[in-house]
């Protein structure tokens, strides 16, 4: 695996550590308190995005082509679902999220990223290439 690779695998292991931390503050905020409980639940779609980029992370050991783009495009829709919280709650979260999103995606789009996550099963109904000549 790619050092580029491996930092945006880490990058989207600690925002999704840090989204789960979040839903446990979350949680005991709803029991401390019950009367904000429909304004608190308002925020959890806010935590699924990154909580599903860490399964993505997961999955990478396929090195299928699809699970990369499906982690950019995740990684773009977190700063755009901050945004609309913004708009909403005049929060500057989305700012961080904006800037550590085009990290990752920065990191997955190098072109280490994309040979890494190249399909390497030959095709079927294509024939093989010969070995190369033994070095002598």
């Amino acid at each position: 695996m790619p050092l580029s690779v491996r930092i945006a695998r880490n990058l989207i292991w600690f925002q999704a550590t840090l989204t789960l931390l979040n839903i446990v503050l979350l949680i005991l905020g709803l029991a401390l308190n019950p009367n904000d409980f429909l304004e608190d639940l308002l925020y959890a779609p806010f935590y699924l995005l990154p909580l599903a980029t860490g399964w993505l992370a997961n999955q990478w050991r396929t090195r299928r082509p699809r699970v990369r783009h499906a982690t950019i495009a995740v990684q773009l829709a977190i700063p755009l679902l901050d945004f609309i919280h913004f708009l909403i709650e005049d929060t500057l979260m989305w700012v961080l999220s904006a800037s550590w999103s085009a990290l990752i995606v920065t990191l997955l789009l190098l072109p280490p990223a994309r040979t890494w996550f190249a399909p390497t099963a030959q095709m079927p109904g294509t024939p093989s290439q010969p070995a190369p000549p033994a070095a002598t």
